[in-house]
């Protein structure tokens, strides 16, 4: 079997496939083929997934296959592919097929709690209106969420990732973080998982005399919190959460909704995003 990019001669026996599964073909021409991979065994298309690029994100658009094993492919190899180009967060919509999807590394999210260009998507926006699941894959060199379940704090939890990953030990990590989290210590300040992956960055960029340069490490801070930004729409924790920590309704809301939930994604993502930016710096220094 053959795992390969789409090519325009394909194009008949993908429609004859997406048919086959009941799947729309109205808008396959608009969508962006070339991003497509298809699995052809004998000479004939037996699977075909489609993605849409949103820069560190990217959502499976439309995917059909003849054989579970055959969709596993297709998977693993969109997976490498996206990894190597920096996507931290593979992102898809499934009616039926959540189960299959949980055996090969995915969760599912709730719509609220995913980053806003996923959110707007348009396959992603109708969710409210169906029963269909949204489904995410950490494919970052992290896993912040994990120590957020643990029981750590936002920018506890992103600055303990961070370290573990660069195998640094410290009696201050994560106590030099506690203050930075629930934006400041309930202060509406900066989301601590923003701020707690700075510390991150810090870790392996920052000076250590006032004679070094600070270059490398701004160099990849602005980025974090840029990108950060254009994800969530803002690094704000009130703005983030759209209740005040620091108040009794404010705390309220955040219980009664659940939005510990949004709390572990910003986590998760922010230090994968540091790793990124790191990682970039380090690339470049050791040229």
């Amino acid at each position: 079997m053959d795992i390969r990019e789409y090519r325009d001669s394909d194009l008949n026996q993908v429609i004859a496939l997406l048919k086959d599964h009941s799947l729309t073909t109205v808008d396959l021409k608009a969508l962006e083929l070339a991003s497509f991979v298809v699995a052809v065994e004998e000479s004939r298309v037996v699977g075909v997934a489609g993605l849409q690029h949103l820069d560190k994100l990217a959502l499976l658009e439309i995917a059909a296959v003849d054989k579970p094993e055959v969709g596993a492919l297709i998977y693993q190899h969109i997976e490498e592919a996206v990894r190597a180009k920096g996507v931290i967060r593979l992102y898809l919509v499934t009616s039926n097929a959540s189960d299959y999807f949980i055996t090969l590394g995915y969760d599912q999210i709730v719509r609220d709690a995913a980053p806003l260009p996923i959110q707007n998507t348009a396959q992603v926006s109708r969710l409210h209106n169906s029963s269909a699941k949204l489904m995410q894959k950490s494919l970052g060199q992290t896993n912040g969420r994990q120590e957020f379940d643990n029981g750590l704090f936002c920018a506890e939890s992103a600055l303990s990732t961070i370290a573990k990953h660069y195998q640094i030990e410290s009696e201050l990590i994560p106590a030099i973080a506690t203050g930075l989290c629930g934006g400041m210590s309930h202060s509406n300040g900066i989301c601590g998982a923003l701020s707690g992956s700075v510390l991150g960055i810090n870790l392996m960029l920052g000076r250590n005399s006032p004679y070094d340069s600070s270059d490398s490490n701004y160099a990849a801070v602005q980025p974090l919190v840029a990108d950060f930004n254009e994800l969530f729409g803002s690094s704000k924790c009130s703005e983030l959460l759209g209740c005040d920590l620091g108040s009794k309704d404010g705390h309220e809301i955040f219980e009664k909704q659940g939005l510990r939930r949004r709390c572990r994604e910003f986590t998760g993502i922010a230090a994968d995003l540091a790793v990124l930016e790191i990682e970039k710096s380090l690339s470049k220094k050791a040229r």
